[in-house]
């Protein structure tokens, strides 16, 4: 298998963005599309069904169906994941997704997979063809939990995780700390962390940094907008602090960055 093309698009706003994102569209033979939803309101048409965007649904197009993304809310953007991957001649990859059968609705996840999908994300664009090879293990990994059903998390055990997920995600461009969030879901913070990083592998406020990041690479990679503004909008103190942390995350400088995936702008496309 391969990866044919890996989009994140965070807070889809853009009229043109939109008008891209909201076409009506297929793929070719053997051409499969994963849609990972993460926030946002508005429907996916996937084939002969229309079904409402919620935080965490996770679609697989199948080549030849028509898909669309509307959207329906300004006020609440969609931010999604989309990987778009050929089959063609691979009797593992096309055995799971015949094991996953055809898609009559989402499945639900949970939101705490986007980092997978970041991860999957850098790997293709890395340039380094052990990463893109590690990349495709990962993703055939991910399909195995799916057709197991290990990849679906259990709302009732996670419902504290899932709202704190939630708070963090609408508090990107805004100022959030610890003590908000436990105020916000009434927790300890001891407490709190604890079944955090248990369920997320890594403490609250690291999580946090880290859903910052990501959308600053969605803005590099698909707006106009100046490294200095993009540290403005996500409320980083100056350039500077915005500029050391995307490099200890990302391992490029947002510079760097831009220059490697700027190219796959939506706003480029005519």
């Amino acid at each position: 298998m391969r990866f044919v093309d890996i989009v994140f698009v965070y807070h889809l706003l853009d009229e043109r963005q939109i008008a891209w994102h909201g076409r009506r569209h297929s793929h070719g033979p053997e051409l499969h599309e994963m849609h990972y939803f993460i926030s946002g309101a508005g429907r996916f048409r996937n084939g002969p069904g229309v079904w409402t965007i919620t935080p965490g649904s996770l679609h697989i197009t199948p080549p030849g169906a028509v898909h669309q993304i509307v959207a329906t809310d300004t006020r609440r953007p969609i931010t999604y994941y989309a990987v778009l991957f050929d089959a063609s001649g691979d009797e593992e990859l096309n055995g799971l997704l015949a094991r996953l059968g055809p898609q009559t609705g989402p499945s639900n996840i949970g939101t705490s997979r986007r980092f997978f999908f970041a991860d999957l994300l850098e790997r293709h664009f890395s340039g380094r063809s052990d990463l893109v090879l590690a990349g495709r293990h990962n993703f055939i990994a991910f399909l195995y939990d799916l057709v197991a059903g290990q990849a679906v998390q259990g709302a009732a055990d996670n419902a504290h995780v899932e709202k704190a997920l939630a708070i963090m995600q609408m508090s990107i461009e805004r100022e959030l700390d610890l003590s908000a969030i436990c105020e916000r879901l009434q927790l300890s913070r001891e407490h709190f962390v604890r079944i955090f990083s248990e369920r997320m592998g890594m403490p609250p406020m690291k999580y946090y940094a880290r859903l910052k990041i990501e959308a600053a690479r969605a803005m590099l990679s698909s707006t106009n907008l100046r490294v200095q503004e993009i540290a403005d909008k996500l409320g980083y103190a100056n350039q500077f602090n915005f500029t050391r942390t995307f490099k200890r995350l990302a391992d490029m400088s947002p510079s760097e960055y831009r220059a490697r995936c700027l190219q796959r702008a939506d706003f480029t496309a005519e």
